[in-house]
């Protein structure tokens, strides 16, 4: 009957061979000293052993064979895995093992060298790499977890739930147990094989400009390290966590440890766009000071200048009620001054623009000085709860990231939009040419509409975001929603002069009209629609530039 405690279990022979020595005296010891097993053990694990006083067998004495080539070569012998792999129900398999001399190994023990942690280093060196590339190791798991129906397959984070079952044993719950220790084998396997692939990859390409790996081929798969769990996924009736793929690291990290504890899937989601808006415009614009706020991952305010503290008033004034709660993020350390401005936010600015109030969920900067995050934390409630993340948006874009969508039953998978100011494309296709202020602006509005949702337009004006429609059915209504927010949020003379940008072609003249009735005097656009003479007869009517970039960029 399942769940009956039946006899001990019969494990008279336990090979163990580990890389981290973790815990493992006391698990040989009980192993030994409880259930009578003979230890097996190789090198630096059979040291260890022997001097905390347990007695080992040495793999040598069993296969008659001396350890070679400094290590690489000791456990990779018919003796070792003759023992584990032989079915202990086949009458011929244990003839065979009887017939050569083999007694059985019923456990083992292994956990692999450190790749990952040790290439993580950026001192690694190609040799050293190569030399944690355990061989042995994953032989003796795989073997074992293949016939994990007579032999145990034990990694180190295991030991405790192996030592309890053999304590009460039951013979279901071992089988149970077996079976899953045998799964975390071969994922573990696949996953470490992942990183070594990945890490020769971009080897092969740094060293010898190779490229193996295709980024859509006709079968792929990717491996996920969970970074932390979140509070919940996008409502609190779902689940979320984080999880950063292949080698590469993250483009952000939380300041201290209670900064992840506390993050949301969708604070995270929002930091992902902040940064990578606040990357465009810091590649794009060298030397100026980014301030960004996002909200739903779209921005709702954004300034870009020389100045931090006037680009950082000029991105909240864009939408003050939109900023509040959002993400901010910004392209240069945090010093004392900027955190007290930040912290001073609703009184300086906010009230007299009618907003309700002020507060950041999370706030991203290359740095943060020591005085800033004591501001940060004591001056304002709200400067308690905000997570700081730090990562270096001047980083260059990884160009072999891929993007991921889930759809039912499968996943779409693109390269990322890596397009920026490819202005040796773009044309003037109107009687005017925009001045040197307005290609400024332009060039702002067009990387903001960039990391907007489609339909996306952008209006701005003197560095600053002025209006964002963002993730509309209609082209018109999202012309329409940018220009209402303008005026909404006290910029009406603003837009007199203004800019606006198009993440794709207008496809008749009424988008352009409303942009051009609320004051708008220059456009950009990707073009490319088959009434393009239209919108441009439109322009030159009203004496408005505009610019076709022959590049679009949608964002769903």
């Amino acid at each position: 009957m399942s769940g009956t405690p039946t006899t001990q279990p019969q494990i008279r022979r336990a090979l163990i061979s580990v890389y981290d020595k973790t815990g493992i005296v006391d698990f040989a010891r009980v192993l030994h000293d409880e259930f009578g097993v003979e230890i097996i053990s190789t090198g630096g694990t059979a040291t260890t052993l022997q001097q905390a006083g347990i007695p080992v067998t040495l793999v040598e004495q069993i296969t008659g064979f001396p350890e070679m080539l400094d290590g690489r070569v000791k456990t990779l012998h018919p003796r070792i895995h003759a023992a584990i792999l032989a079915d202990r129900d086949n009458p011929e398999h244990m003839r065979q093992l009887k017939e050569q001399g083999i007694e059985p190994i019923d456990m083992v023990v292994v956990n692999l060298y450190p790749f990952e942690k040790t290439i993580a280093d950026p001192n690694c060196t190609f040799e050293q790499a190569i030399e944690m590339i355990d061989i042995g190791g994953p032989c003796l798991l795989r073997a074992a977890a293949k016939n994990h129906k007579h032999v145990w397959p034990v990694p180190s984070v295991s030991y405790e739930k192996v030592l309890d079952l053999l304590r009460s044993y039951d013979c279901d719950k071992a089988s149970h147990l077996r079976a899953s220790l045998a799964y975390w084998v071969f994922d573990c396997t696949r996953k470490y094989d992942s990183a070594i692939a990945s890490y020769l990859d971009d080897q092969a390409t740094r060293r010898y400009g190779l490229k193996h790996a295709e980024p859509l081929a006709q079968e792929t798969w990717f491996i996920g390290y969970k970074l932390s769990d979140f509070r919940y996924g996008e409502n609190p009736h779902q689940r979320g966590a984080g999880y950063r793929i292949g080698l590469q690291p993250t483009d952000f990290e939380p300041l201290d440890v209670s900064s992840r504890e506390q993050l949301s899937y969708n604070n995270m989601a929002d930091a992902a766009a902040a940064s990578d808006l606040c990357a465009e415009l810091t590649r794009a614009m060298p030397g100026m000071k980014a301030c960004c706020f996002i909200k739903h991952t779209n921005a709702c305010g954004v300034a870009a200048g020389p100045d931090a503290i006037e680009a950082y008033r000029k991105a909240y004034l864009g939408d003050p009620n939109a900023a509040m709660g959002g993400i901010l993020a910004v392209n240069f350390e945090v010093d004392a001054a900027f955190a007290e401005t930040v912290m001073q936010t609703y009184a300086q600015w906010g009230k007299a623009a009618g907003a309700g109030g002020f507060f950041v969920e999370v706030w991203l900067a290359p740095a943060f000085a020591e005085d800033a995050v004591q501001i940060i934390r004591t001056r304002k409630e709200w400067g308690k709860r905000v997570r700081l993340l730090v990562g270096n948006v001047a980083n260059p874009p990884d160009t072999d990231a891929m993007e991921f969508k889930r759809i039912a039953g499968g996943m779409l998978m693109q390269t990322r939009d890596l397009v920026g100011l490819n202005e040796q494309q773009w044309k003037v296709v109107t009687t005017r040419q925009p001045t040197d202020s307005q290609l400024a602006d332009l060039r702002l509005a067009w990387l903001i509409c960039k990391h907007t949702k489609s339909n996306a337009i952008t209006v701005c004006r003197d560095g600053m975001l002025l209006g964002n429609g963002a993730g509309q059915m209609s082209r018109v209504m999202s012309c329409r929603i940018a220009t209402w927010l303008a005026k909404e949020n006290g910029h009406a003379e603003a837009l007199k002069g203004a800019v606006a940008a198009s993440d794709a072609f207008f496809p008749f003249r009424d988008g352009p009209d409303i942009l051009i009735d609320s004051g708008v005097t220059a456009l950009i656009q990707p073009g490319g629609s088959k009434n393009d003479q239209q919108v441009i007869d439109a322009c030159n009517e009203r004496n408005v530039a505009m610019i076709f970039t022959g590049t679009r960029h949608f964002k769903h």
